[in-house]
């Protein structure tokens, strides 16, 4: 059976068949329409499985509303942490964050919720500057916390 050549633009012009098509042909057929290309692409994806959903196709979600890319991207981001800013004015300010982001975005954070130029916040906690492209997971006393909130020292640079 000849294939019909492949009409995705970085598709090489050898006239091959390509998994562009074949989904764009079972959109087709979900969609209700029908054409020689769906005729081929039903005769080459598999039969659905019968799960009491005829002719639906299986959910990118599980149980929760989840597709497997967020799940990973939840995995990456790490648990929520709540970082206690203390500024030089005696102030307090919250920062909700999560263990995977940097200290560059805590300081973006802070630097939208003071007004205070992003460039001229320093983060310090015990002590020490927490530098812009480290992640708090590369901070082992925040990560042997078991609740995860610190309290970190804000240094407002002058203008």
């Amino acid at each position: 059976k000849p294939s019909l050549p492949c009409l995705h633009p970085a598709s090489s012009s050898s006239g091959g068949s390509c998994a562009w098509r074949l989904r764009r042909s079972l959109r087709s057929m979900a969609d209700g329409s029908s054409s020689d290309e769906n005729v081929e692409a039903s005769a080459a994806a598999p039969a659905p499985a019968d799960d009491g959903a005829a002719g639906a196709f299986p959910s990118q979600y599980d149980d929760q509303g989840m597709s497997s890319f967020d799940r990973l991207e939840a995995d990456l981001r790490g648990a929520q942490l709540r970082i206690i800013c203390e500024m030089p004015d005696g102030s307090v300010q919250e920062v909700l964050c999560n263990m995977g982001h940097d200290v560059m975005y805590a300081k973006g954070q802070l630097a939208r919720k003071t007004e205070i130029d992003f460039g001229r916040l320093k983060l310090f906690m015990d002590g020490k500057l927490m530098f812009d492209p480290l992640s708090f997971n590369d901070f082992s006393d925040i990560v042997k916390l078991p609740t995860k909130e610190v309290r970190v020292q804000v240094q407002v640079d002058p203008e």
